[in-house]
């Protein structure tokens, strides 16, 4: 039966705990390899978790693993720090890179991102313009429709409008984002930061 190294840091932490916090880093697989090489290579042992918990099995294994646990539990200490801060640089690294990305594909303005808005509003704007066509046409043929008409003029006033302002706070946001890196204050911000005043 194959053991992981999880179940292997368990099984040392019973008998040498600053051995199994040095073990247990954030390297690939959750094992700091450095300290499982420095520690394997003291004991004599392979360094890979079968020899860890069959070290814990042998009385004179066992017994210079607590001696390696006591007399350098500084050293082992510092080995999962590094590991640590490693891992943290590289993750770092990684986020840095992510968000220099997402900023150089935020500041390109090719039309297929920066259209889409438009071409909806040009398309809304035809079909505005067909219905109200299409309207007059009704009510010059048949006048007496008047108050259902003048239902659809509203109806389609209102709609323009409301995509009309979307577009628009939608646009301003993006470049007030731009140019500030912020998001503008909304109305209701604005007055509580008035009030606070």
């Amino acid at each position: 039966m194959s053991v992981d190294w999880k179940s292997a840091i368990g099984e040392v932490a019973k008998y040498a705990p600053a051995v199994a916090t040095a073990l247990g880093g954030p390297g690939v697989g959750g094992v700091t390899a450095g300290a499982a090489k420095v520690v394997s290579s003291m004991l004599g042992i392979d360094d890979d978790p079968a020899s860890f918990v069959a070290a814990t099995k042998n009385p004179e294994l066992l017994a210079k693993l607590q001696q390696i646990n006591n007399d350098h539990e500084r050293e082992l200490l510092s080995l999962r720090l590094q590991a640590e801060q490693a891992a943290a640089a590289e993750k770092t690294k990684q986020m840095t890179e992510v968000n220099a990305t997402i900023r150089a594909e935020l500041g390109t303005e090719g039309w297929f991102k920066s259209g889409w808005r438009p071409a909806i509003g040009w398309v809304m704007a035809l079909a505005f313009a067909v219905m109200s066509g299409a309207m007059a046409y009704a009510l010059i043929v048949d006048p007496s429709q008047l108050p259902s008409i003048m239902d659809g003029i509203i109806t389609l006033i209102v709609a323009m409008g409301t995509v009309l302002g979307v577009n628009i706070n939608a646009r301003t946001t993006e470049k007030h984002l731009q140019t500030t890196g912020t998001k503008p204050l909304s109305l209701m911000d604005a007055i509580k930061t008035r009030v606070a005043k």
